[in-house]
């Protein structure tokens, strides 16, 4: 019998589906209520920082934010701070196991590996966490107590716990619930006094350059953040951090250097590359922000992001044709990423070259046949220029190619758009038929039998609408419907009766 508690909740993080499923089989296996998998860093961040975990298994090398930059996001955290950490490798490279524990993984394993072996290493990890000495049980009770807003409970926790023996964490802890309270002058004086006592621990600064964050204090912010990456400078997220205010404040050689080191812990990190990219734009040194927005684009090749911050930055300083070469050059290189067709259709559409706007599009097409973004945008650009007709046919090129019969949703959107209801309403039965989505459908369905005059139809679609869950009021009004039944209705009687 496992010596820790049953109902735990997990988050493993690894790009690799059949090992991420493989690991969250063996935590339902240990009587984990809730297992939450995660492939890349980014949404791993988001679902740390929303959900309450009691273990995080996470692989080093996963996409936008690495595992050693989630293990010090996770350190760093005001409560919640020790969590379990078990890192994946895999490499047995003696390197990256050092890390790992310097950084406070509580336990690392290396690929492959047998279920087996994970889960005595759960079950290693989990038994020592959930067995600490009562100091450390006061303070993680206290954690919980500041979750859950009870501040005097945890105050008089952390209390307990500093008469045994004085501790930087449960002083901290006492400053993080000034803080939730908006007690920010008394925070920031127990946070410098813990200081002054505990010079390394780190998590003093972080809250400290949190609070003057929250006073819009940047200067102070910047001064806190740059006392902990004095001590400790190999932590990626902070620098970014740091970096991120450096550049708000135009100090855009510092904010650069920080990035750089940023960047020398993980050089793939995507908020430092298109840092790195912005900051050299803002000191009108294009080609070098060139030079990190396309690296971040070859680390991160779905992410048109710094494709379109060089568009960006180009236009602000006039430089057009840079703009289009870079673009040109990605398409070139690279034709089957297609937002790029996308961005050019954008940046041709802003200088007016609507045959350029039509080539690039209709490229697109015939790349990928059935790019519906490409359609509609085409299909756009065509209702722009008062050409229905070839809007229209553009849409019904769309439907007619694609497997998906959603596309409906934009050739009946366009039929309203025009007044063309009765074809609307028949396109859109057609795509029920073929079993579109009815979320999709069902809304353009009611506009368009609306103002068809057709208002008993309009009132089934609309109830079915709210059985469904779409009670959508700015559709269909208040009550303005039935009212319009009622007086139709009014109306016939009084006409029968006249007869």
């Amino acid at each position: 019998m496992n010596s820790f508690p049953t109902g735990l909740k997990g988050l493993v993080i690894d790009d690799h589906d059949l090992i991420r499923k493989n690991v969250s089989k063996v935590l339902r296996k240990l009587d984990f209520i809730e297992v939450l998998e995660c492939s890349n860093g980014k949404d791993a961040k988001a679902i740390i920082d929303s959900t309450d975990l009691d273990l995080i298994i996470c692989d080093i090398e996963v996409n936008f934010v690495s595992g050693f930059e989630l293990l010090d996001h996770v350190r760093s955290l005001d409560t919640r701070s020790d969590t379990p950490f078990i890192i994946v490798t895999g490499t047995a490279e003696k390197d990256d196991i050092i890390k790992a524990v310097d950084k406070g993984a509580d336990e690392y394993i290396i690929k492959p590996f047998q279920s087996e072996e994970i889960e005595a290493k759960i079950t290693k990890v989990l038994t020592q966490f959930h067995t600490p000495g009562p100091i450390l049980a006061r303070i993680r009770m206290a954690e919980k107590e500041i979750q859950l807003e009870q501040w005097g409970h945890a105050t008089s926790l952390l209390q307990e716990a500093l008469n045994s023996k004085d501790n930087p964490r449960a002083r901290h802890l006492e400053a993080v619930i000034l803080l939730k309270q908006k007690k920010h002058e008394i925070a920031v004086a127990r946070l410098q006094e813990n200081i002054l006592t505990y010079p390394s621990y780190l998590k003093n600064y972080v809250t400290l350059a949190n609070i003057y964050i929250e006073l819009k204090n940047i200067p102070r912010a910047i001064q806190a953040l740059g006392q902990e990456l004095e001590i400790n400078p190999k932590q990626p997220l902070r620098q970014i951090k740091l970096a991120n205010m450096m550049l708000k404040e135009k100090h855009i050689d510092t904010a650069i250097s920080h990035y750089r080191i940023a960047l020398l812990e993980n050089p793939k990190n995507p908020e430092a590359l298109y840092g790195m990219g912005t900051a050299y734009a803002l000191a009108d040194n294009m080609d070098k922000s060139i030079y990190y927005f396309k690296r971040y684009r070859r680390n991160h090749p779905k992410d048109g992001r710094s494709l379109k911050a060089i568009v960006q930055f180009c236009e602000q300083s006039g430089k057009l044709k840079l703009a289009e070469m870079s673009l040109q050059d990605e398409k070139k290189g690279h034709p089957d990423r297609l937002d790029v067709y996308l961005i050019l259709a954008e940046f041709y559409t802003r200088h007016n070259r609507p045959e350029d706007i039509q080539a690039i599009l209709e490229a697109a097409i015939k790349r990928k046949p059935d790019f519906a973004s490409a359609y509609v945008m085409l299909a756009n650009f065509h209702l722009k220029a008062k050409d229905h007709e070839t809007a229209g046919a553009t849409f019904k090129r769309l439907f007619k190619i694609s497997k998906d019969p959603n596309t409906i949703v934009y050739l009946a959107q366009f039929y309203i758009q025009t007044g063309k209801y009765s074809q609307a309403i028949s396109a859109l039965h057609e795509s029920m038929i073929k079993k579109a989505d009815p979320f999709k459908i069902l809304p353009l369905l009611f506009t368009a039998t609306y103002r068809t005059k057709q208002l008993a139809k309009a009132l089934l679609i609309k109830e079915r609408m709210i059985r469904m869950g779409l009670n959508d009021a700015k559709l269909w009004g208040d009550g303005g419907l039935e009212e319009q039944i009622e007086a139709r209705r009014a109306l016939k009687n009084q006409m029968k009766s006249a007869s």
